[in-house]
Formats: C-alpha cells, structure tokens, sequence
C-alpha cells in the first residue's frame, strides 16, 4: 500500500481514485457550457463565490483559497490555492454548482493553471450518488498536474459509460490542489476553468456492474431474536481455502527494515521470525521485488528462504516486481529473466503480480491511464508466460472503476488468470458506528466481490478465473485528517473485528482464493496496519493475535448451518445492507475429529447468547477463548495476551452446545469428538 495523495484523497471522499484523461480532441456535436469560472467578479470572502474548502476542518483556512488581483491569467484574477507544508486542503467547486451528467456525453475540462514553483499540483473530480446528505460515489478521477511558474493551458476529456456512469455520479465537483505532497508549501493559481459537454463519439457503453445478475451474499442464518445455530457434519458445502489467512509483508527489504536492510542481510530478530512462524500463515506476499539495491535475482533468493524458514508455500505466494509506488515500470524481458530465475532455481513460485495499484493518481506515476497500463502488462504477461506456460498472472484493478476495473477486465480477458482489488474499507472510523464499521462496511465490500465475480464470468466464458486479493484491511484516516497508518482503530478492537467478520465470510462463501492482509512489520508509532512492532517485539498487535487463532480454527472442510442470528441494518454507499449482528462459520478437521467455529459479535454493546446443535458429529468436550477489548481508542499493540485474549466457557449437554458471546467480540471454539 502507498501512504499518498490519492489514497488519502480517497479515504476522505470515500471513492476510489482513477483517471483516463484523454487528452485528444474530438469534433462531434455542439458543445453546451456547464461549468465556467473566471473570478472576475469581486467576492466579499474566501473562497470565491461557486468553490468550497475541502478535506480535514482543521485545513479549512480562508486565507489560503482567495481570490488574487495580481495573477491573472486572463482578466482581472484569478483563484490563488495555497498550501502551507504540512497540511492537506483542497477546495472544490461548490456541491450547489455541481455538474450534473447525463448519458452517452463527453465532458472536457480546461483551465490554466501556474504555480509559485514548477511542481505537481493535483486535478480531478470528486463524485456523489447525492449531496443532501453526502453519498460518496466512484470518483472519475485525480490526475497531477505538471505546473510550471508560467501560465499553461490543461485539458481533460471523460466519456460517460467509460470513465464513469452518470447513474452512480450524479454530481462532480471539480477538485484541486496545490500539491500532491502533503509536506510540501507550494502555491497554485488556476483561472480561465470550464467544462463543456457534448455528445460522445465513443460507441456503446460499458457495462454497469450494477445492471448484472449475480448471486447475493449468502449470510446462511435467518433474522431472529437469538442465535441459534444448526450444524450438519456429514455434509460439506466444500473444501476451505486456507490461503483467505495469509498477512502481507511490505517488501524483501522493507519500510520498517525487516525482514532484511538495504544491504541483503538478515535482520529479523529470533523472537520475531518465531511470531511471525506461530501465525501459521497459509500465503503472503511480497511486492517491489525488482526495486531492491541488492537485484532482482538475489530479492526472490532471498524471499523463498525466508519462507521456507517460517513455513509458508512458495506456491501460494505472489511476487510483485516493480516499484511499490507505480512510479516506473520494469520491461517485460526483465519480467521473464526473474520468472525463469526462479524457475531455474527450482522455487515453487508461480502467482506473478503485475504492478502494484497502477490506479493510484499520485506524483510521477507510470501509468496515466489505463490503457497505458493495459498495454504495459498486456506485454508483461507474453513475457511470462513464454518461460512458465503453468504461470498464473494477476492484473490489478480498482473494482468501483469503470476504467481501471470493468474496462481493464474486458479489455485485458483471457491474459489473466487473477485479478487484485485490495479490498480496503474507508468509512470514517470517527462518525461511524462500530457496528457500521464492522459489519455493513463488510457486506458492502463481500457484495462488490461478488459483483467483480459476475464481470470476471462475463468476460472469461469457459475460463477459470479467480479473485486473488493481496492487501486488505480496515483504512479509515484520523479526526483531523491524520493519515490511516497512524489511527489507532484500523487495527486496535474496531480493526480487529472488522477483520474478524471479513474473515469468516471469506473462509465460509469461498469469495477469493487467497486474501493477504496488510502488513506484517511497522512501527508502535504507526499502529494502523502492522502484525508486529519493529521497536517493541516483544508486543502483538490485536490483529495478530486474531490471526494467530482464526488459522488453527480454519478446518479442511466448511460445513453447512442453518439457524437464526440477530440482524443489524446499515447503510453505506448509498444502499442499504442488512445482515447477521453474530456471522458464524463452522469448519471439520481434515481428520474428522475436531469441529471449529469462529462467531463474531459485531455488536459494542450487546451480549448474545449462543446455542449450537451438532448433527452428525457427537461431541466429546469443547474449548474456546474469546478476544475482546472494552477501550474504543486502546493502542493496537498490547503488552500481552491477556489483555484481549481471555477463556470462553463453553457447555455441553449431548448434541448441544451453550455459551456466551459477548459484545465487540470474536470467539474461537473447539470441538472434540
């Protein structure tokens, strides 16, 4: 993951950031003016009159968006964007002047913009489903803008249909900023904007995911006053996919200088490499392999070792080669010269990873749009597979895009085996409920996995296909706009039962093959997604230890239930979404003997109490521990178990099973046979 411009762009607004500017002009239709802006009408206070300051309450200084006499590029003035280092305001054109676009036309921005200094500023779209209240909506997209001290003349194009579909952005709101680095003081002035629209000449649309039939999320327990749950082991709805348990490390040589530093060496402390052993991980992940000081050859040496040393299937495991960040891109014979390394080698590997987020429209980036991109690992997975027919080829999407997702899933079928969505959660962890958080902030995104299945069949008849996720996790920025990695509930008890309840209905619905959450190693000082703490490793983070249990209790076979659970209705996205307060899945040993359950109470202040009848299976004894924690705001890390892992008791009277679930909590539950 990028800590950058667009992904904190994207975690206040909620919508996932994406671009195809086609910077080509075409001439069709007579073009109609939505939106024009010249500032050249005298304005009693900041902002100019039709823009609104954006982002965090605490970056909302007036002074900093004024209307300026003395730089204009035509007329009188212009809109002076000024943005003191440290800090992270934006403006936007105002949500009572929003466009509002209509089908099958074509939308051209132009405006002219200089900065204080030749930089990047930031240009893009910010899109609601509604506005009276704010429903987020996929954004269109953020592109940078190299700015220069002179005026320069900028232009975008969207095609409605392509870029965006005017059913889901039913108001775009012009969006700039002075910069894409948020450290860094620089002054933008823009004037001359307009936007017209006009019949587009592209033909046909794409299609509208939420146009597809496809099977719902099954929640397998019906709405009722208590959880009462039946399990049959002499069925089997299927084999598990383990691999759902894998955690992500960041790269080979990473951020937090683990597992190895910058020179090749191993680094990874003993009482650490044995944490990260006893998690038992099923799959991982490696990204930036290509990028390390010591080579691509020795960087893929050096993470099959460190796999076979903590037990984790090389086989399993995607490799990513290029720069984390997307900011340049590796040839496709250097592609093919690592694989077949590997190969060579007689390493297991064969789940190769094209890029990481190529989407992401920070400063620098390779790829500008998607066909950009589509062309790169168009020749990337030739490249591939010309020395490993049995590869399996992942393309990167961003699944509530309609050209970094649907269009690249359609342009790029059959030259993939998986794609990769990165299935983040971004409410705002503050003005959400924890119920919200952990439950209808999860069944939005299982029902959007299932949506991104219908366009995989879509466009793979007879293929097999498959979702392959490689980060995840609970992505929620601070109060006053503080970046994810630092906010304490992405990963304290709110992120851990968001987590908890991802995590039983991946194991249970068989959504993806393998799901690697984000990341293994940081820092104390920046909790939001770390396994474990570089400089405390003698702490676990809470996710860890949710981790460490939910793979002993992830049986070889899912079992069917039936039964009712408590409800909770919520809304995200613009719709509702209601399902179990208390999800469950119930798993059987490979050698039959033990039955698992995993039960999450999504609730923060409910206790409810559970009642499991066993078909098939006559239990002998049960066991379970509970993990919890009652501090909303409590650090991640903890100085020790005991802090959230506690003894859950568990009766047993013949084909019964009775306990106590409490509030904001997940129970891991083993029966003997």
């Amino acid at each position: 993951m990028n800590m950058n411009l667009a992904q904190k762009t994207q975690r206040r607004l909620g919508a996932f950031l994406i671009l195809s500017p086609l910077l080509f002009n075409f001439a069709v239709g007579a073009e109609t003016v939505v939106f024009r802006a010249d500032f050249e009408a005298p304005t009693p206070a900041a902002p100019p009159a039709g823009w609104s300051l954006w982002g965090a309450p605490k970056y909302k200084d007036p002074a900093n968006f004024t209307r300026d006499t003395q730089q204009a590029h035509g007329g009188a003035a212009s809109f002076r964007i000024h943005h003191p280092a440290r800090t992270e305001g934006y403006v936007v054109s105002a949500p009572e002047a929003a466009i509002h676009p209509q089908p099958r036309k074509m939308y051209t921005a132009s405006f002219w913009a200089r900065a204080e200094r030749a930089g990047e500023a930031v240009f893009g779209w910010t899109a609601y489903r509604q506005v009276k209240p704010f429903v987020d909506a996929p954004s269109p997209g953020f592109s940078p803008l190299a700015v220069e001290r002179q005026w320069k003349h900028f232009r975008f194009v969207l095609h409605e249909g392509w870029d965006f579909f005017a059913e889901d952005c039913r108001h775009l709101l012009l969006t700039f900023r002075a910069t894409g680095k948020p450290d860094e003081e620089q002054t933008l002035w823009i004037d001359d904007v307009e936007v017209t629209e006009q019949p587009s000449p592209r033909e046909g649309r794409l299609v509208n995911p939420a146009t597809l039939t496809y099977q719902p999320l099954e929640h397998r327990l019906q709405p009722g006053e208590q959880l009462l749950v039946t399990i049959d082991a002499d069925k089997r709805l299927r084999q598990t996919r383990r691999e759902v348990g894998g955690v992500s490390f960041h790269r080979v040589a990473g951020w937090a200088r683990l597992p190895f530093d910058k020179q090749g060496q191993y680094v990874l402390p003993a009482e650490l490499e044995e944490a990260v052993r006893q998690m038992r991980l099923p799959m991982t992940r490696f990204y930036a392999v290509g990028d390390e000081p010591f080579g691509l050859e020795t960087a893929i040496d050096k993470a099959a070792g460190l796999l076979d040393r903590i037990g984790v299937d090389q086989a399993t495991t995607p490799l990513e080669f290029e720069i984390q960040g997307a900011t340049s891109k590796l040839p496709p014979e250097v592609w093919a010269r690592g694989v077949r390394h590997s190969l060579d080698r007689g390493y297991r590997f064969r789940h190769w990873e094209v890029t990481n987020e190529p989407y992401v429209g920070h400063a620098g980036r390779a790829f500008p749009t998607a066909d950009s991109y589509l062309e790169h690992f168009l020749a990337v997975s030739r490249a591939i597979r010309s020395v490993h027919a049995e590869a399996q080829i992942g393309m990167a999407i961003a699944h509530r895009s309609p050209a970094w997702g649907n269009y690249l899933l359609k342009r790029a079928a059959g030259q993939y085996d998986f794609v990769v969505g990165h299935y983040y959660s971004f409410p705002n962890v503050q003005r959400s409920s924890f119920e919200d958080v952990v439950l209808t902030g999860n069944y939005q995104i299982l029902d959007e996995i299932r949506q991104t299945d219908a366009l995989l069949r879509l466009y793979n008849p007879g293929r097999d296909v498959y979702q392959y996720d490689t980060e995840w996790g609970l992505h929620s920025s601070g109060p006053q706009g503080e970046r994810a990695d630092y906010v304490r509930r992405n990963a304290n008890i709110w992120g851990m039962m968001h987590r908890a309840v991802r995590l039983i209905h991946y194991l249970r619905e068989d959504l993806l093959r393998g799901a690697s959450s984000w990341e293994m190693f940081t820092y104390q000082r920046s909790p939001g997604f770390g396994f474990l703490a570089q400089d405390a490793p003698q702490r676990r983070s809470m996710n860890y230890w949710l981790y460490y249990y939910f793979n002993r209790h992830a049986g070889r076979w899912v079992l069917p239930l039936d039964g009712t659970a408590p409800y909770h209705e919520g809304s995200a996205g613009g719709r509702t979404y209601r399902g179990p307060l208390t999800p469950v899945v119930a798993t059987l040993s490979h050698d039959e003997q033990q039955l698992y359950l995993i039960l999450a109470n999504g609730s923060w202040d409910k206790t409810v109490p559970v009642r499991v009848t066993l078909r098939g299976f006559l239990p002998r004894s049960g066991t379970g521990v509970v993990l919890s924690h009652s501090d909303p705001d409590g650090d991640p890390f903890l100085e020790r178990r005991e802090d959230l892992v506690r003894e859950l008791s568990v009766a047993i009277q013949g084909q019964e099973l009775t306990t106590v679930l409490p509030p904001h909590a997940v129970a891991f539950v083993t029966i003997q046979r």
